[in-house]
């Protein structure tokens, strides 16, 4: 099985995998390491069925490690994973060929993978505000942290009607390397969370998680 990265950390595990593995390979185990196994019945697209079953797996095999027992990974309503019975929190991510599995010990988090492509330049004035275009200045790296940075924050909140464009904000856009962090800041009428984001490139990708 192919192991991409992973990084350990003393409040998380992360883990980005290379998807190689047919749906068998998955599925024949599916009801021990899916809380709700038949969810993957409501998924018609081979490519999504491999993803959310690796996802899953992942999950699973994280969170066995980190509490030595797993009941399995559901999604509630808002399609925001959990971990059954546990007090670990997890996000999921994929853009093929790589499935991306955040799990943190205690508190929520959010994690995204996402390939660079052109497609982004002319989406980008849809999420990013002026100052936000101005700091990218239509660079792919740039805009392909910025999709990635939002929908990671997106995750972290857990629940639907976010606007990226108007509740989540970013900074230090100009100046990205292949690995650092990043600052935004979730507003929400007159509440604000500050949060810091890890990024690398990788492969025409960018992996971004909250820290």
């Amino acid at each position: 099985m192919p192991l991409f990265k992973k990084i350990i950390d003393k409040n998380f595990v992360l883990v980005v995998w290379h998807l190689t593995e047919p749906e068998p390979f998955f599925s024949r185990d599916k009801a021990h390491f899916s809380a709700s196994p038949k969810k993957l019945d409501e998924i018609h697209v081979a490519q999504r069925r491999r993803e959310w079953l690796c996802s899953r797996f992942l999950g699973w095999s994280i969170a066995k490690d980190m509490e030595g027992v797993c009941e399995g990974v559901w999604s509630d309503s808002h399609n925001k994973p959990h971990i059954k019975n546990s007090n670990l929190q997890i996000s999921i991510s994929h853009a093929k060929p790589y499935v991306a599995v955040l799990v943190h010990k205690s508190k929520p988090c959010g994690v995204d993978i996402e390939e660079k492509k052109e497609k982004l330049i002319r989406l980008a004035p849809k999420f990013l505000t002026q100052d936000e275009l101005d700091q990218t200045n239509q660079n792919i790296d740039a805009l392909a942290l910025a999709w990635g940075a939002k929908e990671a924050v997106y995750k972290f909140y857990g629940r639907k009607r976010l606007i990226f464009k108007e509740n989540i904000f970013l900074k230090r856009l100009d100046s990205i390397k292949s690995e650092g962090s990043i600052s935004s800041e979730l507003k929400l009428e007159n509440n604000v969370t500050s949060i810091t984001l890890n990024y690398e490139q990788f492969k025409n990708h960018i992996l971004v998680y909250t820290l």
